[in-house]
């Protein structure tokens, strides 16, 4: 579970720094306003998608637990 965990986190902190680098390109608050609108909903997606992942894992590791 840890290794998905900071699989995530790699995916998460590259999203950031791609963010990042489409902010220095923006030509003026428009486009800045619309790459972060674009960028919280890939993230709110992604997190989504993150957290049933993890829950999922974390649901087969309890259930293996639980019939030790």
């Amino acid at each position: 579970m840890s290794q998905k965990a900071v699989s995530f986190a790699e995916r998460n902190v590259a999203a950031s720094f791609e963010f990042a680098q489409k902010l220095t390109h923006a030509k003026d608050a428009q486009e800045v306003m619309k790459l972060h609108a674009d960028y919280v909903k890939a993230q709110m997606q992604a997190l989504t998608e993150q957290a049933r992942e993890l829950g999922q894992t974390a649901a087969k590791v309890g259930q293996g637990r639980a019939s030790d």
